[in-house]
C-alpha cells in the first residue's frame, strides 16, 4: 500500500468517527428535549392579618339644620347686630326695623284699652244685681270663645296640613309611576323580583303617608268644628240663662261694653305683636352664613335676609357607586378626609340611605348621609367643605387568611381547598370562608396558621 493511498484511508476513517459521534450528540440532545419536565405545585401559607371590605365615596358637609330667616312685617332695616361667620344663640335678636310709628300704634292701643275699661266699670257700677251681671259675663265670655272656634275652623283651611297632604299625594303619584315602569320591566324579565316587590313596598308607604295626611287635616278639621258647635251651644245657653233672669227686654249695654274692652285689649296684642316683629330673632343656635340686605333700605314681610345654618353637629352628605351600594348601610362607620385637613381621619356613622339613585356628573349614584364626630368640633369647619368618605362594610382582624385561588367551590357558599401534606400528597379539605375580597378569603375554620395550601395549578 503506497503512503498515498494509506493518508486517504485515515482520513476516511476520522470522517467517519466524526459523523457517528455528531449523530450520538444530536440523538442525545432531542432525546433529553423531548423528554417531559417534572411538574411544580404553586402553593400558598396560610397567613394572620386583616380583611376590610369597603366603599368609597365623596362629598361635602353640611349643616344639620339650616333656614333663611325674614321679618314678619315689612319696614325700613335699622339696625344688624350680627356679621357673617358670627355664633348666635336661640332667641338672640339678630336684626331690627325701625319702630317708630309701632311704638306709637302701640301706645295709642294703650290708651283705648284705658277708655274702653273705664266705659265698661261705669256700666258695671249702674242698676242691676250681680247675678244679672254674672249671666252677662257668661255671655261675653261664650260670644268671645265662639269668635275664637270660629277663627281657628277658618285657620283649618290655610293649615299647613293641607299643603302636606298635596305634598304627600305629588309623592305618591310620583312611586306610582315608578312602579308601574318597575313591574314593567318586570314582566319582560328585565328586573329580579326583590327589585319589583321594593318598587312596590315604596308605592304602598308613599300611599299611607298620603292618607294618614289627608286623616290629620280631616281630624283637625272635625275637631276645629266640634270647637265651634260646642262655643255655639254655650252662647245659646248663656243667652236663654239671661233672658230667664231679666224681667224686661234684654239690653246689651253691659256686653257691648264688655266687648269694646276686650276689642281694645286684642288691638293691643296686635300693637304689640307688630312691634314684636320688627325684631329678627335667632331660632335655634347656629353660625351666620349670609345677610343679603341693606340698613336704611326697606325689606318686605317673609323676604329673606339672612341665613343661619347649624354647624354643631353637621352631617356629611356624599355619593357612592351604584355597584357599591349592598356595602353602604345605616349604622355603618364613615372615615372620612376632608381635603382642607388631609392628614386627619375623622369618625363618622351612616345616617341614611336615600332608596332613590341620583344622577351625579351624569352617572347613577346613590346618595349617602353620614353624621360627624363631635370631638372634630376642634377644627375650623366650614358648610361645603369636600371629603372623600370610605365606609367600613365588613372588617375581620387577625384572621386567618389564604388567597381566593385557594378556595374550590363544591355548591352555593360551600368551599374546599387543597391542603398540602408533608409527604407531599394533597387532601381535600372543607373550610369555612368569612369574609373575601378580591386577594384573600378569611378561613373562619378548617385551616391553621401555617398550612400550605395549593393556590389551584402546576407549571
Amino acid at each position: 500500500m503506497t503512503k498515498k493511498r494509506r493518508i486517504w484511508i485515515i482520513s476516511i476513517i476520522a470522517l467517519l468517527f466524526a459523523a457517528g459521534g455528531g449523530y450520538v450528540a444530536y440523538a442525545r440532545y432531542f432525546s433529553l428535549a423531548e423528554e417531559p419536565s417534572e411538574p411544580t405545585l404553586e402553593t400558598a401559607t396560610v397567613t394572620q392579618g386583616d380583611i376590610v371590605i369597603t366603599a368609597e365615596g365623596s362629598g361635602e358637609l353640611v349643616p344639620a339644620a339650616e333656614q333663611e330667616l325674614a321679618f314678619h312685617t315689612s319696614g325700613v332695616l335699622a339696625e344688624v347686630l350680627v356679621e357673617v361667620g358670627d355664633q348666635v344663640q336661640e332667641d338672640d335678636v339678630l336684626a331690627r326695623l325701625e319702630t317708630e310709628n309701632l311704638e306709637r300704634a302701640l301706645a295709642e292701643a294703650d290708651v283705648q284699652v284705658q277708655l274702653a275699661q273705664l266705659d265698661l266699670a261705669e256700666v258695671r257700677d249702674g242698676p242691676g244685681d250681680a247675678e244679672l251681671a254674672n249671666a252677662r259675663a257668661a255671655l261675653r265670655d261664650a260670644q268671645v270663645e265662639l269668635e275664637l272656634a270660629q277663627d281657628a275652623h277658618e285657620n283649618t283651611l290655610d293649615s299647613n296640613l293641607n299643603a302636606i297632604v298635596d305634598s304627600r299625594k305629588v309623592e305618591f303619584d310620583w312611586w306610582v309611576g315608578y312602579y308601574q315602569a318597575q313591574k314593567a320591566k318586570y314582566e319582560e324579565g328585565h328586573l329580579s323580583q326583590a327589585d319589583h316587590d321594593w318598587a312596590m313596598n315604596a308605592m304602598i308607604s308613599a300611599e299611607g303617608r298620603w292618607n294618614e295626611a289627608v286623616n290629620d287635616v280631616l281630624a283637625e278639621q272635625a275637631q276645629a268644628e266640634n270647637r265651634v258647635t260646642q262655643a255655639q251651644n254655650a252662647v245659646n245657653q248663656a243667652w236663654e240663662d239671661l233672658q230667664l233672669l231679666e224681667s224686661e227686654p234684654l239690653t246689651d249695654t253691659l256686653t257691648r261694653a264688655e266687648l269694646a274692652a276686650d276689642q281694645a285689649l286684642l288691638a293691643r296684642e296686635k300693637a304689640l305683636a307688630n312691634l314684636e316683629a320688627a325684631l329678627l330673632y335667632a331660632p335655634f343656635s347656629g353660625t351666620v352664613m349670609d345677610f343679603t340686605a341693606t340698613v336704611g333700605k326697606q325689606v318686605g314681610a317673609n323676604s329673606a335676609i339672612l341665613t343661619l345654618a347649624d354647624m354643631a353637629q353637621p352631617l356629611v352628605r356624599f355619593w357612592v357607586e351604584e355597584a357599591d351600594m349592598s356595602n353602604v348601610a345605616v349604622g355603618k362607620t364613615a372615615n372620612i378626609v376632608f381635603e382642607a385637613f388631609p392628614d386627619a381621619v375623622f369618625v363618622g356613622e351612616v345616617v341614611c340611605v336615600e332608596p332613590v339613585l341620583v344622577t351625579v356628573d351624569n352617572t347613577p349614584a346613590v346618595q349617602v348621609w353620614a353624621s360627624f364626630p363631635s370631638s372634630s368640633q376642634e377644627v375650623n369647619l366650614l358648610s361645603g367643605m369636600t371629603a372623600e368618605i370610605e365606609v367600613i362594610a365588613a372588617e375581620a382582624r387577625d384572621a386567618l387568611l389564604v388567597p381566593v385561588e385557594a378556595l374550590q367551590e363544591v355548591s352555593p357558599g360551600e368551599y374546599v381547598v387543597s391542603v398540602v401534606k408533608s409527604d407531599g400528597e394533597l387532601e381535600m379539605r372543607p373550610v369555612e370562608v368569612g369574609l373575601m375580597d378580591f386577594t384573600n378569603a378569611e378561613i373562619i375554620d378548617g385551616l391553621e396558621l401555617g398550612d400550605i395550601v395549593s393556590v389551584g395549578g402546576t407549571q
